[in-house]
């Protein structure tokens, strides 16, 4: 091996984010492992990449309770929303970098153009209808009273009202109201709203929350402050024989499940929790699609009196 590549090779052994702090060893080999498979050949490029991509995957992990895959971590919806959320008071320079290096790994990640992929859109893969069942029955097998609840909390809050990781995280038992086989869910913070709940899934709400006290955590367990989704990954860590759901992606399920029922733009955006209508653009894709034929009275209007 040529000097110039082992200087390659110690750059990325050696490498450690300083703001991850006690939990870079969660992630280290998921960034060395990523950044050594780009084949880099210098060590200045390769500190660039390693600097990117171990505060990219810090952040989805942390922040949204993404998996350690890179299929999972480096997909363009969560780049997107790390240069909106991370980078936007940066200079122009840092974050052209930053972006074209993000881009690049994304490409190396999943084979697919970044360009394309974002003309095309991307959110997580919504659930079928099987896959929330298996889900629903998953909840029951784990071992522990804490462990059944808090799965069946994510499915409550997940499939039910389609919070983000951490919202779920941050919710209080008291923020969920229940009443005659109804609930709804009040969500504080950056996208408050008051969520009435899917009634298939209020069993599983009711069961999640046991009559705890108002002023607990919904889903317990140890949050960090600053990185509050991160209990909701570590909860799919902890039992990793038992098929844990994707919160991301229950959120998505629900969104979309609205989309297919018609409702107006309007109310989704409110109860999603999202600002705008280009927010939804991955959402309708995803949509099941609508013959013209059972919408051709809506599209032309009432038929004339001649």
């Amino acid at each position: 091996m040529s000097a110039p590549i082992l200087a390659v090779q110690r750059r990325i052994d050696n490498y450690r984010l300083p703001e991850a702090g006690e939990s870079w060893p969660s992630i280290a080999q998921f960034v060395r492992d990523t950044v050594t498979s780009l084949d880099l050949r210098t060590v200045g490029v390769t500190s660039h990449y390693l600097c990117t991509a171990a505060r990219f995957t810090f952040w989805a992990w942390q922040s949204h309770g993404v998996a350690l895959d890179a299929e999972e971590v480096f997909r363009l919806d969560l780049v997107a929303m790390f240069n909106e959320q991370k980078m936007r008071n940066l200079s122009d320079t840092y974050r052209a970098g930053t972006a074209q290096r993000l881009s690049r790994l994304v490409a190396h990640t999943s084979g697919v153009d970044p360009v394309r992929q974002k003309r095309t859109s991307h959110i997580a893969p919504i659930y079928t209808d099987t896959q929330l069942m298996h889900h629903r029955g998953s909840a029951l097998a784990h071992t522990t009273e804490s462990r059944r609840a808090n799965a069946h909390l994510v499915l409550g809050l997940g499939a039910g009202a389609g919070l983000r990781p951490e919202e779920v995280a941050l919710l209080r038992v008291g923020d969920v109201r229940v009443e005659d086989h109804h609930a709804t869910v009040t969500v504080s913070g950056k996208h408050p709203r008051t969520i009435p709940v899917r009634n298939r899934w209020v069993p599983s709400l009711v069961t999640g929350l046991s009559d705890r006290a108002a002023d607990e955590w919904a889903f317990t367990g140890y949050r960090l402050p600053e990185y509050p989704a991160r209990v909701i990954h570590q909860f799919g860590i902890d039992t990793p024989t038992i098929p844990t759901p994707s919160v991301t992606r229950l959120r998505a399920t629900w969104i979309v499940g609205l989309l297919n029922q018609g409702l107006p733009l309007d109310l989704i955006l409110h109860l999603s929790g999202l600002a705008t209508v280009v927010s939804l653009d991955s959402f309708v894709r995803a949509m099941q699609p609508h013959p013209i034929d059972q919408h051709l009275t809506a599209i032309t209007g009432p038929e004339l009196s001649l």
